[in-house]
């Protein structure tokens, strides 16, 4: 049995079941000689339960229960099972309209749908001022922040620099989405006022490109670049205005 000590992200990838059966069994055995690594493991494990659970269950906050990114998930999904029937059963009758068939199903759908749902959910998560210190890895060095980024995402974009509109990385934190592992970088001002830089691998119904939208006091400017999806959450305040103005999305910072 392979006995190398596991690496960081395999053990990520153990607990999402995506090794081979040997692998599996090496690390599991692995665990059960080395107590502190299997505890951090478990850690992880009841996080990434914790996550799924309060955004499943997020009556609490003021976000409407529509915007929640599994119930989105959940509506898209069935509709696209709906539509998919309907379309096997007129396709004889119908074949010369299948095709404006298609665009009203994905004009139908995208009336709902709202790209990067899931980094304004982070931001209200682990960003605001009550919930701040929820970091899993505490600093201010850039270039540390950007270690941290490269260990867990393969050629992710060099991590934006906003300290001339007054904000600096303070903390990441490692996340789960649906595709894989995402990340959010918190930055804030002198006056702790946060802003979020998130990161996640591609697992939207659309092959959306760049834009924005508004959620209360929240804007969310998003773009892709490369293998990644990115976006900026950052409150409406006059400190965050001349930051919103700059981040133009589709053309990242050098």
């Amino acid at each position: 049995m392979n006995s190398i000590v596991p690496t960081e992200a395999e053990l990520h990838a153990y607990l999402d079941e995506h090794l081979d059966a040997d692998r599996h069994a090496a690390i599991t055995h692995y665990l059960s000689q080395h107590p502190e690594t299997a505890r951090q493991v478990e850690q992880w494990r009841q996080e990434r339960q914790q996550l799924r659970a309060a955004m499943e269950q997020w009556p609490a906050s003021p976000t409407p229960a529509r915007l929640d990114p599994f119930r989105i998930r959940r509506t898209l999904q069935s509709r696209q099972r709906r539509h998919w029937g309907i379309a096997a059963s007129l396709l004889l009758s119908l074949s010369l309209g299948a095709l404006g068939g298609w665009q009203w199903r994905d004009a139908d759908m995208r009336k709902t749908y709202l790209p990067m749902a899931d980094a304004t959910q982070a931001y209200r998560m682990f960003a605001t001022a009550e919930q701040g210190g929820m970091v899993d890895v505490r600093n201010d060095d850039p270039a540390r922040l950007q270690q941290w980024l490269d260990h867990h995402f393969v050629q992710a974009a060099p991590l934006p620099d906003f300290s001339a509109y007054g904000f600096r990385p303070v903390g990441g934190r490692l996340m789960a989405s649906d595709k894989g592992p995402a990340a959010m970088v918190v930055y804030q001002n002198p006056q702790g006022q946060a802003i979020v830089y998130y990161l996640r691998p591609p697992g939207e119904l659309f092959n959306f490109g760049s834009g924005n939208r508004r959620e209360g006091s929240l804007l969310t400017q998003y773009w892709r670049q490369g293998r990644y999806f990115y976006a900026v959450v950052s409150p409406d305040s006059p400190a965050t205005l001349p930051l919103q103005r700059a981040v133009e999305p589709g053309r990242p910072w050098s």
